[in-house]
């Protein structure tokens, strides 16, 4: 009932208030050249996925990423660009939203810039944490991590073997790619928008960690994006169905490693969803709402799995929030959530 409610309600919103397309594909340059010089985030790297609209401030130092659904403007992360320019930013695309009658949601800020959308009259509520691995301080010694070390050694005793290769990549790489991730997938449909999705031309972007069997046979693989500022993130992450239990472990590990010898700092992980929210007795009334989705929601998605699987690796946590101004938050929550579960269509050609 009520996705009829909001599929009708969008419907209507579309065609009173169409926004003039911004061809992303004509600014992936300027914006890499921007990412380049000034440093990205968590969620940069997902500009490539090219399912979204992108808005630049008056000056053209300041880009943000946004998608238009129904009434809202749901942007992807905290603006990118010059750090003196972000707050001007900000009020700019309000005003642009207020202009069209639409209401700009913010979507995974950080609190490095709260205080830009406090002060252009932003709400917040949180929305989980983003793990990160402090390369100099991950280790897989000790007791906490004999099943890492176990993973890592079974592995290599059965003569599976890790690389990672830079691309270019080779028509017979692309294929051995997609045949994992084709596999991976099954049945389901790709997300977007915040979760990466597969695509040759998007994994043709960045450095791929590979992990193969004795006989050469590839059977997982991650994306490793950077922020341009000394953080890597492991992104989009595939294996095929009958990988040894421990891949998805060794694979981190080896990764970490790769990325501290080659003088990364950092490795994001992504957010986990509603982790940490909502478990405080002063928190707001949503958050523990939120809060009890995250431990009786496991059967729709595995909340705390995630979070468990996240924290054998994590040195820290990042608090992630949505930021909004006045708006009806389940509305708002169930239309993050269409955005993100919208069937992507694979673009295999570049």
């Amino acid at each position: 009932m009520y996705i009829k409610i909001f599929n009708s309600l969008m419907t209507t919103r579309r065609t009173r208030n169409e926004i003039p397309s911004c061809n992303l594909e004509g600014h992936i340059a300027r914006m890499t050249s921007l990412l380049q010089e000034k440093g990205g985030n968590h969620l940069t790297h997902l500009t490539f996925l090219k399912d979204k609209e992108v808005f630049w401030n008056e000056e053209q130092t300041v880009f943000i990423l946004y998608k238009r659904f129904a009434n809202k403007l749901i942007v992807l992360g905290d603006p990118v660009g010059e750090e003196a320019h972000i707050y001007q930013a900000i009020k700019e695309f309000s005003d642009y939203g207020r202009n069209k009658g639409l209401k700009p949601v913010f979507y995974q800020i950080s609190p490095k810039f709260m205080q830009h959308y406090h002060d252009s009259g932003y709400r917040f509520v949180k929305l989980g944490e983003e793990g990160i691995v402090n390369l100099q301080l991950f280790s897989t010694e000790g007791k906490k991590n004999g099943k890492l070390r176990t993973s890592l050694n079974k592995l290599s005793r059965n003569g599976y073997s890790f690389d990672v290769m830079l691309p270019p990549f080779s028509e017979e790489v692309l294929s051995e790619i997609t045949a994992v991730s084709s596999m991976w997938l099954g049945d389901q449909k790709e997300k977007g928008f915040s979760v990466a999705a597969f695509s040759e031309e998007y994994v043709s972007r960045f450095p791929v960690a590979m992990i193969r069997d004795s006989q050469g046979k590839l059977i997982a693989f991650a994306t490793l994006p950077t922020n341009y500022k000394g953080t890597i993130s492991i992104d989009l992450m595939r294996k095929v169905a009958d990988s040894p239990n421990g891949t998805m472990d060794a694979l981190f590990v080896h990764i970490f490693n790769w990325a501290k010898n080659n003088g990364y700092e950092a490795c994001s992980l992504g957010m986990s969803p509603l982790s940490n929210v909502g478990n405080c007795h002063h928190s707001f009334m949503t958050e523990k709402l939120i809060h009890l989705a995250y431990l009786h929601g496991n059967s729709l998605y595995n909340f705390r799995g995630l979070r468990e699987f996240k924290d054998k690796f994590s040195t820290n946590w990042e608090p992630k929030y949505l930021a909004y101004k006045k708006t009806a938050l389940p509305i708002a929550f169930v239309q993050l959530l269409l955005v993100i579960n919208q069937n992507q269509k694979a673009k295999n050609t570049f």
